[in-house]
């Protein structure tokens, strides 16, 4: 967890975005596919993905099954640091169920989005700079995005160095290009979310039980 201050203003965008959109009628996950008519299985919402070349991030939404999927996902962002050559490099990709709630961060084989591999140092500094900003219908989902980026922080940072952990172990037994091209090894680490937890304890307030929200 990020020392208290910047959790607590993290905490209020998020809460700010996802309250404008109530009143909108829209969950994140709606938001998050802009008006789509036609939802099309793996297909990158926006088309071109969303890339602030300012703030070196880049991130899109998607839907598809996999036997790695919790099983309420609707679908998941997958969230970039750009490169100044304009490669890019995943950062983590971030599950919602039905309603826009937020369920689980992971990591991914290098393979799923054709990155650029970087080691968790690396893409831990990059953590820390990650705020997309863009115009338009998806502007609230960028700010909730940096956001909650900004509020686990530290949690993404431990999620890399284990999935650098476990990267390392394969490529003891293993060649380089073998691993990071095994369709077998898609999702690499993973660590739940419980967003309202984490809100309830930064406003002091007991958390809600189970069938409150």
């Amino acid at each position: 967890m990020p020392d208290d201050a910047t959790a607590i203003d993290a905490a209020a965008e998020l809460v700010a975005v996802q309250m404008a959109l109530a009143r909108r009628g829209l969950g994140l996950a709606q938001a998050a596919l802009a008006g789509a008519r036609r939802i099309e299985t793996l297909r990158h919402y926006p088309r071109g993905d969303v890339i602030d070349t300012d703030n070196r991030s880049q991130f899109y939404y998607h839907l598809h099954r996999s036997s790695r999927c919790p099983p309420e996902e609707h679908g998941h962002f997958h969230l970039f640091t750009r490169r100044p050559d304009g490669g890019f490099s995943h950062l983590a990709g971030l599950s919602l169920d039905d309603r826009g709630w937020p369920i689980r961060w992971f990591t991914t084989n290098r393979w799923v989005t054709g990155e650029t591999w970087l080691a968790a140092p690396a893409l831990c500094a990059d953590i820390d700079r990650f705020a997309p900003r863009t115009a338009g219908r998806l502007a609230p989902v960028a700010r909730w995005l940096g956001a909650m980026v900004r509020l686990h922080r530290d949690s993404l940072k431990a999620l890399l160095r284990r999935r650098d952990a476990v990267v390392a172990r394969q490529l003891q037994r293993r060649k380089a290009e073998d691993f990071f091209e095994d369709r077998r090894h898609d999702v690499l680490t993973e660590q739940r979310i419980d967003l309202a937890h984490t809100l309830s304890r930064l406003a002091g307030t007991p958390p809600p039980t189970p069938g409150d929200n």
